[in-house]
Formats: structure tokens, C-alpha cells, sequence
């Protein structure tokens, strides 16, 4: 009986799509180029943990970052020899998580699966994995088992095999006057292919970041959607909603395997009023069923609290929900224990206090000075 464990970089990019296509559907995020990206912007070393046993494949994408600056080396023991330090892994922004060849993998090879891919990770010195899960994939049951699926909140999608009148129908009421009114206004909205509004997008989305008091991680640099604008090709699509010719919102929507993603987006303060991205998501909605898309992705909202305002004015668009969780787990707990204790002690040196009671891995919770009282989402 045999069964491997092979680990991919972005390097090999063409193998680390062939094994995808094999366990296709799969989405955007899971795709060697946004990794490399993510690679780009410091965000951790990617890797694709990819498991084949019995014509069965399990890929599994994760960044791995080093724990070597978080806390002083003499805190946590030594990571064994021949082991480059003690790491951890995440996932890269968005909605990854493990995809699968076989809907109806068996109990045996998933055991088999588990065993591989703790033993490499610890072989890798990682600590503790976390991995944000796609909401329309089936992931959980790959990684029962291993640490604990949480979930956090809904997302909303909208059946792009419905008509458009269906899909109309489903809007809230306010959304459809809303979109009404700015049709009679004049509004038009345009998919951009040569990139025209680009430089624009990036100035409404940095505007809305800042009016809505985002994390700092959410505010991208112009050169990171440069890069994201050249590596990604036709999974890529930038819309734009104008009134008399100027921008006035615009998104940034990622396509892959029949399923489009609202990814990034933003309204400019003036209009924001008028709610012209009502306008536009249904403009997207209708090229994307044209396009013969399955589904739209909205997303969710910017907590995890269920009265959320975001989340609230996506529910307005469609009936459809979807669980959003999130993959922790702890490989090595009294390396974890370890990192937390120094990390409590080296804060609490500083006059630092954690700013999020749920974040994990705890270690690197984010801190304020002991005198703040502004606490971040979790």
C-alpha cells in the first residue's frame, strides 16, 4: 500500500497546477501565482503539501513563516537538529483550505492523509496551522481530526444559474430602488480589460480603508495590485461604476472554476449615499451569468458578530448563506505553550497587552501599549 507526502514550491508552478486540476473545483486562492504573491510581500515561504495514495490526491496550500525574531531564543527550547528553527504556517488572503480528488475519500485514506502530513509538518518544525476554509468547498470533513474547525460567521452568494430576473427578485427592496435610481442617474459600469481605471480603483479602495478604520494588513501597497493585476491574467477583472464619466466605485473580482469572487472593493466618500456599488454588484452579477458562471461570491463581513452592517447589505442580494470557519491546530503544544509564555512576558516587559482575547495562534496576538483600550476584530 502505498501513500507519499510531497511538498511544492511556487517554483514549480506547472506541477503545483496539474495536482489542483486533479482535484478540481477549486478556486482562485489556491493557485501558484496568488502564493507567489503572497511570497513577494513577505507574507511567509509557500508551500503546496500535496498527498497521493490509491489514485487519490489531497493538496493542501499554506505559507510558512519563521518564529525565530518573535521571541528570544533562550525561552523555547531548540528545535532538533537538522531543523531550521521552529515555523508556523497560515494561509494566504482569502478562502483556501484543502481541496480533494475524491468527494468520497475513505475513512482509511484519510487517516492515512492525517498521519502524512502531521508527520511532515513536524519533520518542518511547524508549530501550529491556521487556515482560513473556503465557505463553498467541503473541507472540514479532510480535516476532522486535526486541531479544531471553528466557525465564525455566514457568507452570501448569488446562484448565477438563476436568470437575472430570479436574481432580481431576491434582492431587498431598497437595493432594487437603489439600483433603479442610479440607472436613471445616468450610471454606467464598465469591465475594464486595459486596466484604464486601475491606478483610480486603488485610490477609492485606500479611501474606503481608511473611512471604514481598517487594519493596517488591508491596506495594500499601488505596487501590490500592479503585480496582482500582471501575474493573474484572465482571473482577474476590474469593474469600475462612473457617473458622468468618473469613477465613482470599483471592484476588484477574481474568476476561477465557475466561481466568481467579489475580492476587493470600495465607493468613494462623496457618493457613498447613493450606494452606487448596489449598481455595480448586480452589473457583475449579469456579466458573470453571461459568462456562464455558477455562482458569485460576495463574501461576508468585516467581524465576526452576526449583526455586522457589511454582512447585513450583502444579505440584501440573496437568500443563499454559506458556514465561514477557520482551521486551528496545535502540532507541537509545549513548543506552543513555550511561545505563548514568552510572548506574554516579553509584552508584559513592554507594557504591551494582547488586543484580541480569540486570536491564534496566541503568540502572535497583536498588542497595544497597557493605556489603549481599541480592540481589533478577532
Amino acid at each position: 500500500m502505498m501513500s507519499e507526502m510531497k511538498v511544492l514550491t511556487t517554483a514549480q508552478k506547472e506541477e503545483w497546477k496539474t495536482l489542483l486540476d486533479r482535484c478540481a473545483p477549486f478556486d482562485f486562492y489556491h493557485l501558484p501565482e496568488y502564493h507567489a504573491l503572497a511570497e513577494e510581500e513577505g507574507e511567509g515561504q509557500a508551500r503546496l503539501f500535496h498527498f497521493a495514495a490509491d489514485g487519490c490526491t489531497v493538496v493542501l496550500p499554506l505559507l510558512l513563516r519563521s518564529l525565530h525574531s518573535l521571541v528570544p531564543s533562550a525561552e523555547v527550547p531548540s528545535a532538533p537538529q537538522g531543523q531550521d528553527g521552529w515555523r508556523d504556517a497560515t494561509s494566504v488572503y482569502g478562502y483556501p483550505g484543502p481541496v480533494c480528488s475524491d468527494p468520497n475519500i475513505s475513512e482509511a485514506l484519510l487517516c492515512r492523509f492525517h498521519a502524512a502530513l502531521t508527520r511532515c509538518l513536524r519533520e518542518l518544525g511547524v508549530v501550529s496551522v491556521f487556515s482560513r476554509l473556503h465557505p463553498l468547498l467541503p473541507q472540514r470533513m479532510l480535516l476532522a481530526g486535526l486541531g479544531e474547525c471553528v466557525p465564525l460567521n455566514q457568507t452570501v452568494s448569488v446562484d448565477l444559474t438563476l436568470t437575472p430576473e430570479a436574481q432580481l427578485a431576491q434582492y431587498r427592496k431598497s437595493h432594487r430602488t437603489r439600483i433603479n435610481k442610479m440607472r436613471r442617474a445616468g450610471m454606467t459600469c464598465v469591465r475594464d480589460v486595459d486596466g484604464r481605471y486601475l491606478a483610480e480603483f486603488i485610490d477609492i479602495y485606500h479611501e474606503t480603508m481608511r473611512r471604514v478604520g481598517a487594519h493596517e494588513r488591508y491596506f495594500f501597497a499601488p505596487s501590490y495590485f500592479c503585480r496582482l493585476w500582471q501575474t493573474l491574467g484572465s482571473h482577474l477583472h476590474l469593474f469600475a461604476g462612473l457617473v458622468h464619466g468618473r469613477p465613482v466605485c470599483a471592484g476588484l473580482f477574481l474568476e476561477c472554476h465557475g466561481i466568481l469572487q467579489y475580492h476587493l472593493g470600495g465607493t468613494v466618500n462623496a457618493a457613498l449615499q447613493l450606494s452606487p456599488m448596489t449598481y455595480l454588484l448586480n452589473e457583475v452579477s449579469q456579466w458573470a451569468t453571461q459568462q456562464g458562471l455558477r455562482v458569485f461570491h460576495l463574501g461576508g463581513g468585516t467581524t465576526a458578530q452576526p449583526d455586522d452592517s457589511l454582512l447585513h447589505y450583502k444579505w440584501g442580494f440573496s437568500d443563499r448563506r454559506h458556514c465561514f470557519s477557520i482551521w486551528r491546530w496545535v502540532l507541537l503544544p509545549e513548543i506552543y505553550e513555550a511561545l505563548c509564555t514568552a510572548k506574554a512576558r516579553l509584552d508584559q516587559d513592554k507594557q504591551l497587552r494582547p488586543t484580541s482575547a480569540g486570536f491564534f495562534p496566541a503568540y502572535r496576538c497583536p498588542t497595544a501599549p497597557e493605556a489603549s483600550h481599541d480592540l481589533l476584530p478577532v
